[in-house]
């Protein structure tokens, strides 16, 4: 759902059908049924239509309230509205996503359950609260045997896209290697989490509140945070949500990209290594979708669709010119 039409339908100016579809798209989640009321009633508050900014900025306060109400011993936060608990207690992530399985579950240390995706091929899983997960290749997940009774609490590393299964009075949390905090109000997003390189959070969905260095960085569907390792900050850029939503999709998504950028989406998909010959930058950039239907059968049409040749150097490292 687009902002233009949330705000269309609390202003009242939307056709009938898109103020149905507004409607639809509240009765899915409970989160998007306080959003839209928490907008209705600032609306009425400022007795004028509801602006963009309006949105922004209210989304900020509610979200700053969301991480005040959160914390431990805050005796405010058993006063709040019921409408409002159900916001407050949606959705903590500490750190960031990574993802899970091909092989069967296996029980390590701490009576941890181990999701593992294969190598070169991704997967998708349901996890016990009924939360979708698309992995992508080499990623994993691990949780306690509690998982769900009173927290639900994973780890990660790798990547993957999360819609979240709604449960207001178990907060979802997942740990990685890298100290990002993300707060979920019934949102679809994409998380890209490994060693050594920056982190992405692409929203397809909803909305996110991302905590870097002591600082809450907010995003709305068709928004993308990258935090930078070596500099630690944060930058936040446009991005398609048909490309946020990919892994969910299985559809690979270029936009304008040129070889080495096609090179690096490769790579990240497939879990290979991509070399890139000189002759391959003088190509055209190119944009498109391509349904993922393994690699083998990918490259062909790539080939056929950008001009770019390719050859095996060894069973994982693929060569363009």
């Amino acid at each position: 759902m687009n902002w233009e039409t949330i705000l269309n339908y609390v202003n009242g100016e939307c056709p009938p059908d898109k103020a149905q579809e507004v409607i639809n798209w509240a009765d899915e989640q409970t989160e998007y049924r306080y959003l839209l009321t928490y907008l209705e009633r600032r609306k009425q508050q400022l007795e004028q239509p509801l602006r963009q900014i309006d949105i922004d900025e209210q989304w900020l306060h509610l979200l700053d309230r969301i991480f005040e109400l959160s914390k431990p011993g805050n005796k405010k936060a058993s006063q709040r509205p019921y409408w409002y608990s159900g916001i407050a207690a949606s959705l903590l992530l500490f750190c960031f996503l990574g993802w899970f399985y091909v092989q069967k579950a296996k029980q390590v240390g701490n009576n941890l359950q181990t999701l593992q995706s294969a190598q070169n091929v991704g997967g998708r899983l349901t996890l016990p609260d009924g939360t979708q997960v698309f992995m992508a290749p080499d990623s994993k997940i691990s949780y306690a045997n509690t998982f769900g009774i009173n927290k639900r609490e994973i780890q990660l590393t790798g990547e993957a896209f999360f819609k979240v299964k709604h449960d207001p009075q178990k907060p979802f949390i997942i740990h990685t290697l890298n100290h990002l905090a993300v707060t979920v109000l019934g949102t679809s997003f994409n998380v890209y989490s490994r060693p050594k390189s920056n982190i992405e959070v692409k929203v397809a969905t909803g909305l996110v509140g991302v905590t870097a260095n002591s600082k809450t960085n907010y995003l709305k569907a068709g928004q993308q945070l990258t935090y930078q390792i070596s500099s630690q900050q944060v930058i936040i850029t446009k991005v398609n949500t048909h490309d946020a939503a990919s892994l969910q999709n299985q559809t690979l998504f270029f936009n304008d990209n040129n070889a080495d950028e096609i090179a690096e989406k490769l790579q990240r998909w497939y879990n290979v290594k991509i070399e890139v010959q000189p002759s391959a930058r003088k190509r055209a950039r190119f944009s498109g979708e391509m349904k993922d239907t393994g690699i083998n059968n990918l490259l062909p049409g790539l080939s056929y669709a950008t001009g770019l040749n390719y050859r095996y150097k060894n069973p994982h490292t693929i060569i363009i010119f």
